[in-house]
């Protein structure tokens, strides 16, 4: 069976960053894509935590798990915002 090609679009002060630190420990890039991807599909999820967040995101989840702040929006009104934070 054939290889499939993945692109991705990073920036290149992160992609010299991250080819430094693999090569480091004996990867390329690519050879450090596929361990991820291999890896997510072994253990079927993303193989390590995410859960840096800044105090505004963390105050924010807590209110809303809390039922706190919470407005109704629809697809559209949030689509405006962001068009609108993006200046669209």
């Amino acid at each position: 069976m054939a290889d499939e090609v993945i692109r991705s679009r990073i920036d290149p002060v992160v992609k010299a960053e991250a080819a430094a630190l693999f090569k480091t420990m004996g990867l390329t890039v690519s050879e450090a894509i596929r361990l991820f991807v291999y890896q997510s599909i072994a253990e079927q999820r993303i193989p390590f935590s995410i859960n840096i967040l800044n105090s505004k995101t963390k105050a924010t989840l807590i209110k809303a798990n809390q039922g706190e702040c919470l407005e109704k929006t629809t697809l559209e009104q949030l689509s405006q915002n962001w068009d609108k934070a993006c200046g669209k």
